[in-house]
């Protein structure tokens, strides 16, 4: 499985970063054609977004996921894929008609301003056909196709940038645009997508197997809407107690912060079907705790360099007015990761124990509406990444700690722990040297020492020992090192 699991999560990282690098061009694309305002608003409407495909589909991707490896034959592979599509075609069509029935009064009591009514109409466009977009897109991770995967994320990348340019730079539609834009290149690649995966779908709806899947789905769905609280209710309370432009701000920042996520997609969606197929083996336990270490030697260096040239990077991708997105990397950076690194600990899922879930995200839904709430009004938009951080890292810890109950992985706490000290300490005087408006080279050659400092940091704890370094070079060029005879 270790092998399989880096070459899958090479190609699924590759096709992130190249699909998430040509997106990256949209930033300052973007913070150029809208104001900061409408930056805001755009920023609302994905996050309305999120919220759509976390709930009107019921999940039922995750039930198909879970039971596609446990599918008797082809036959049943095929009839639980066609159920899923058809099923949340139904869903997207209903909430679709209704979205745009009510779009004048939704556009207003979400974006605040009856201006962005033709963008909010074009925005629920794109959220349909994004959600189906990402329901085919899953299947060729289902059937482990993970070039597939990787060449329709790229295109799908390739679009969104083609039609930015076309409709908000050649045609100058601004706010519409970006909206158009999305739409258009969803619906493009979810129309790929069915082609690809023409022979894994029929004219087929079984309702045993929808309610089998919805079974396992539709627990994940009041989980998944606080799972968007957790992320997106920073927005809701900086819109509420500040204004469009403090959610502008907020969302180059969480941007700039999302590329350490990039570490962990290709993973997350390597290992998820790999963990469904290979879990009951002895050695899984092992080897997932060996990913988790190789992880987090990437992942800490990575925060650190996000944080730490947070303020240069705005520099160059956005306007002056999105400055004080800067400080808010250090905070967003692992907030996004630890939202995400639940992966790792999987017993929860393998047990179908999906109510842990529920509660788990309630919980840490809970501290990040009570923290915005608190802190939002007191320090403005630091007040909401630091709520993000801390219900992330509520999420995470307690999903690791119910899951090791359900299926124990070795992991080496006392290293991550040292590790995670380090970053702290390293990210805070990246911080300190911003505030001492020290000149721009010398504060880039003092981030740059930082960033070393923390590399040598995790080659000393060990996190990735020069033994699996070697393995992991071995696996990823697949070759077997020669026996010594012995």
């Amino acid at each position: 499985m270790l092998k399989a699991a880096l070459r899958d999560s090479l190609i699924y990282g590759l096709a992130t970063v190249l699909s998430r690098g040509m997106a990256f061009f949209l930033l300052p694309l973007y913070t150029h054609v809208l104001t900061v305002s409408q930056y805001g608003a755009y920023d609302l409407l994905i996050t309305l977004g999120a919220l759509a495909n976390l709930t009107i589909a019921l999940e039922i991707s995750q039930g198909l996921a879970r039971h596609w490896a446990e599918a008797a034959d082809a036959n049943e592979k095929r009839r639980l894929a066609s159920t899923a599509l058809f099923f949340s075609l139904g869903m997207y069509g209903s909430w679709l008609a209704v979205a745009l029935w009510f779009a004048e009064p939704l556009a207003a009591m979400i974006l605040g301003d009856s201006e962005y009514l033709s963008a909010f109409r074009m925005g629920v466009l794109f959220i349909a056909a994004n959600g189906l977009y990402l329901l085919l897109l899953n299947q060729f991770r289902w059937q482990l196709r993970s070039r597939a995967y990787a060449s329709v994320s790229i295109a799908y990348a390739v679009l969104t940038v083609c039609f930015a340019v076309l409709f908000c730079v050649l045609l100058g539609m601004k706010l519409v645009g970006v909206m158009l834009a999305q739409f258009m290149a969803a619906a493009s690649a979810s129309l790929a997508c069915f082609y690809m995966l023409r022979s894994s779908y029929g004219p087929l709806f079984d309702t045993r197997l929808l309610k089998k899947m919805l079974r396992f789905s539709a627990p994940l769905v009041p989980a998944g809407f606080l799972v968007f609280l957790n992320l997106y209710v920073n927005r809701l309370a900086l819109n509420h107690f500040m204004s469009l432009e403090e959610v502008g701000v907020f969302g180059i920042a969480s941007r700039i912060a999302g590329i350490a996520a990039l570490l962990i997609i290709g993973i997350r969606a390597a290992l998820t079907p790999l963990i469904y197929e290979n879990h009951r083996r002895p050695e899984t336990p092992g080897e997932i705790a060996t990913l988790f270490g190789w992880f987090l030697a990437f992942a800490f260096p990575a925060c650190l360099f996000l944080s730490a040239f947070a303020r240069e990077a705005i520099l160059v991708l956005a306007k002056p007015a999105y400055a004080e997105a800067a400080s808010l990397v250090i905070y967003l950076a692992p907030a996004m990761l630890m939202s995400q690194m639940y992966v790792f600990a999987p017993g929860i899922v393998i047990a179908k124990k999906t109510y842990w879930q529920f509660w788990l995200t309630l919980v840490s839904a809970t501290v990040s509406v009570v923290a915005n709430l608190a802190l939002v009004p007191l320090a403005g938009v630091t007040g909401a990444a630091i709520a993000t951080l801390a219900s992330a890292l509520v999420f995470f810890l307690g999903w690791v700690w119910i899951s090791q109950r359900l299926y124990p992985v070795p992991y080496a706490w006392s290293r991550a722990v040292l590790a995670m000290l380090c970053f702290a300490g390293l990210s805070s005087l990246g911080v300190w040297i911003d505030a001492s408006e020290v000149a721009l080279w010398p504060a880039i050659i003092a981030k740059v020492l930082l960033l070393l400092a923390m590399v040598v940091a995790v080659v000393a704890l060990k996190l990735l020992p020069a033994t699996d370094l070697r393995k992991l070079v071995s696996s990823l060029t697949g070759r077997v090192r020669p026996s010594s005879g012995k």
